[in-house]
């Protein structure tokens, strides 16, 4: 693995035709393979990248393969370097040459100028493509078995670091959990429920993230909690993020996981993707059946690539390229369901204002005279989701049990 910074003095950071000219430098260097550029803040997008990397090894492992990572300053890139040579670096073999080239920080806009200027290059690649340049590796994923063999490896050899921290994390909550649950006796049910606020706007980050219409919302994970309890005979659920309120916590058949963030990067994890290969470990070393269910999103991408089976949730009136892409990735193991209403307030407002206008929102606020003019539609709209949305929810999950 080859690793090439692009730097910028602090002038040029602010320089159109340096930041442009940079970039095509950067692609004209490696104009024998693909180059996958993307932004440090689509960390959604980056398993897409790691999947397209294992297919093109696997059918050309010649021809080199290269990340852009357009780095800006709104959002760190710590976690991606961490998750990027966990998930590459070990699959590359002799005469495989693989190239991430990185930027020194620049703004948002900056970056996405610097985006723009090499899109229509030959050899430029955009997550949307990488989604589909994986689309075989992905289909013919065997339940239980991360895409790559290497990665199980990684997650199941004892001496392996990342085996072992993931038992240290097990460990630290298993007394706990034997306390409330008892020991299992064969092999009973479980699910992952997952909690998702990362793209609503806050005082910290006044536009939001990405796609804040699928942000789930404490009384939908409340009301979804109780119903998937009630229609899929499960053992426990357990509460993976953000987003739950005390009375979800407080269940008595929810065991609350939400701390094993702060676990997995006491032990060094600073990548999502590594993070969510503790779930390998997990279903592997225990005898459990397991479905992860959340809102659309790139960890749901994820854990699909590590084996997991998956249930996620998705709106009516996603765009095209959107749907597109979750055809791509649907599996037996990787099951998306449409709902007629999202669980948040602000998620119903998007969805409503997209009814009249398919153009209306795409994927983030544009400035906060919006943030402000969608909130005022959301504060008359709830955050429940509709019984018949969960019965398609639970439907789907009981079709993925063993």
């Amino acid at each position: 693995m080859y690793k090439i910074p692009i730097t910028f003095t602090p002038d040029e950071r602010k320089d159109r035709a340096v930041i442009c000219d940079r970039f095509k430098d950067c692609l004209a260097a490696h104009r024998d393979g693909p180059v996958f550029v993307i932004g440090s803040w689509q960390t959604g997008d980056f398993c897409h990248i790691y999947a397209a990397a294992i297919h093109h090894f696997s059918v050309d492992p010649s021809r080199p393969f290269a990340i852009l990572l357009v780095v800006a300053e709104e959002f760190g890139a710590a976690g991606l370097f961490n998750d990027i040579h966990f998930a590459i670096q070990p699959i590359l073999k002799v005469g495989n040459r693989f190239t991430l080239y990185h930027t020194d920080p620049l703004t948002k806009n900056w970056a996405m100028v610097g985006m723009s200027a090499v899109a229509n290059l030959d050899n430029a690649r955009t997550p949307y493509d990488a989604t589909f340049y994986a689309k075989d590796a992905v289909q013919q994923m065997a339940r239980g078995q991360p895409l790559s063999p290497v990665w199980a490896d990684i997650v199941r050899g004892g001496e392996q670091v990342q085996s072992k921290a993931y038992n240290d994390i097990c460990m630290s909550f298993m007394q706990e959990y034997i306390d409330r649950f008892g020991r299992s006796t064969g092999r009973e049910k479980f699910i992952c429920m997952w909690g998702r606020t990362s793209g609503a706007p806050n005082p910290s980050r006044a536009l939001g993230g990405a796609n804040p219409h699928y942000d789930s919302s404490e009384t939908g994970n409340f009301q979804l909690c109780a119903a998937l309890y009630a229609f899929c005979n499960v053992k426990a659920i357990f509460l993976v993020g953000d987003g739950f309120n005390e009375e979800t916590a407080a269940l008595p058949f929810v065991f609350n996981l939400g701390a094993f963030w702060k676990r997995s990067r006491r032990e060094g994890f600073m990548g999502r993707f590594q993070e969510n290969g503790f779930f390998n470990y997990m279903t592997t070393f225990y005898d459990c059946d397991v479905v992860h269910v959340g809102m659309k999103s790139g960890g749901m991408d994820a854990l699909g690539l590590w084996g997991q089976k998956v249930v996620f949730m998705d709106t009516l009136t996603s765009p095209q390229v959107t749907i597109n892409r979750v055809e791509a990735w649907h599996t037996p193991n990787i099951v998306p369901v449409t709902i007629s209403a999202m669980p948040t307030s602000m998620g119903k407002a998007i969805e409503a204002q997209r009814r009249r206008d398919p153009a209306a929102f795409k994927t983030t606020f544009g400035s906060k005279g919006k943030v402000t003019a969608m909130a005022e539609i959301a504060s008359k709209l709830s955050n429940a989701f509709k019984l018949a949305d969960m019965k398609k929810v639970a439907a789907a999950v009981m079709h993925l049990f063993d």
